[in-house]
């Protein structure tokens, strides 16, 4: 599949216990990837707060979430876990 784009931005951050910020709006956005790097569930969130047990589940130890398709989510992703201190890869496009 053609994605269209050839450069992107790879980074982690780290999850808190409240909702944090992943990826900023970006209208441009053609692709985005998520990994869960930690040992814990991670929940992520499409335009909204992210909130424990709720949204998409990033399941520990590499669980991921693509977006991408004709017309990607092109707006905040915000993800958030149990404990805290738990790290997300990612790479926008």
């Amino acid at each position: 599949m053609d994605h269209g784009f050839s450069e992107g931005t790879n980074g982690s951050i780290t999850v808190g216990g409240d909702s944090t910020l992943v990826l900023g709006t970006k209208t441009g956005r053609k692709y985005a990837l998520l990994v869960n790097d930690s040992d814990e569930t991670i929940y992520i969130s499409l335009g909204a707060d992210a909130v424990l047990n709720k949204g998409i589940p990033l399941f520990p130890y590499g669980g991921s979430l693509e977006i991408d398709g004709e017309q990607p989510f092109k707006g905040v992703v915000r993800a958030i876990c149990a404990s805290g201190g738990k790290n997300l890869t990612y790479f926008d496009a």
